[in-house]
């Protein structure tokens, strides 16, 4: 298996596996997921291919696309609360079902640490949602732990909140 960094060429394999990933969320989360959409999705990662502060990376064994991880840098402004920071975030990470168990959600982890290594950043933050227990088991094995807990009553409407 080899990790590359994806670049145009790779983003119809990277919508095909993003599709499994979305799927699963709309799936568990109808209320705020929607359903997997080829265009907009195209139309997010080749916008995020382009963006300097991502870094996508896609796993392949020979020409298959196994799984990929998108990467972003966060640059959080000092504010009244909170110092400044910059950290790397596991924005998104899917693995081909026929992958699974093989290693791939590791090594793309290990190489999305090396990347947060190379920028001169040593955090590697994530968000996962508390049905998605392979990814859980995943990130714990490979160090994450829990530092913030966000909580809500009900289901979503997907109504706009009025103004204030």
């Amino acid at each position: 298996m080899d990790i590359l960094k994806a670049n145009a060429a790779h983003l119809n394999a990277i919508v095909a596996l993003n599709r499994i990933v979305q799927n699963l969320h709309a799936k568990r989360e109808p209320g705020h997921f929607r359903p997997f959409d080829q265009a907009a999705v195209t139309a997010f990662l080749r916008n995020a291919l382009d963006d300097p502060a991502v870094t996508v990376l896609l796993a392949v064994e020979g020409n298959h696309p196994l799984g990929y991880a998108l990467l972003r840098v966060q640059n959080r402004p000092e504010n009244a609360f909170s110092l400044r920071r910059s950290f790397v975030e596991l924005e998104q990470i899917a693995v081909d079902p026929n992958s699974r168990k093989g290693g791939v959600g590791s090594a793309l982890i290990d190489q999305a640490f090396a990347v947060a290594q190379s920028l001169g950043l040593g955090e590697l933050e994530l968000s996962v949602w508390e049905f998605n227990e392979d990814a859980l088991r995943l990130f714990h094995r490979k160090g994450f732990a829990p530092c913030q807990h966000r909580m809500r009553t009900g289901r979503p409407t997907n109504k706009a909140a009025p103004s204030v």
